[in-house]
């Protein structure tokens, strides 16, 4: 239970209610340990219904690894770069390391994906 969140619930349901109608957003929950930020978390993915929920969960030793975050929330859905005009899925290739011979220097993300 979310109590004292009516504020935080009020904006994830904007935020899914317009991702239902096809406009794009971003939830970003971040503070100190023990405000919150799982169980509100919780509360989007559940709240979501059919849509395809993708979470990342930064750490602190990625804090310098270019794109790292991009990485994590993308790589599960490289399967599905044959679906995107070929101009953008090429650049989501390069930016996750998956088109040959492609790197993205200083993000530590090496060619296929693997990292470095």
């Amino acid at each position: 239970m979310l109590v004292g969140r009516d504020g935080e619930r009020r904006d994830i349901g904007r935020l899914l209610e317009q991702a239902r109608d096809g406009i794009s957003g971003t939830l970003v929950l971040r503070g100190e340990p023990g405000i919150g930020k799982t169980a509100l978390a919780e509360y989007a993915a559940g709240s979501a219904g059919a849509m395809r929920v993708l979470r990342v969960t930064g750490t602190e030793a990625e804090a310098e690894l270019a794109l790292a975050g991009l990485y994590s929330l993308l790589q599960p859905l490289a399967g599905y770069l044959g679906a995107l005009p070929a101009s953008r899925a090429a650049a989501v290739r390069a930016a996750l390391g998956l088109a040959p011979g492609a790197a993205v220097p200083g993000c530590g993300v090496s060619e296929l994906g693997h990292w470095s």
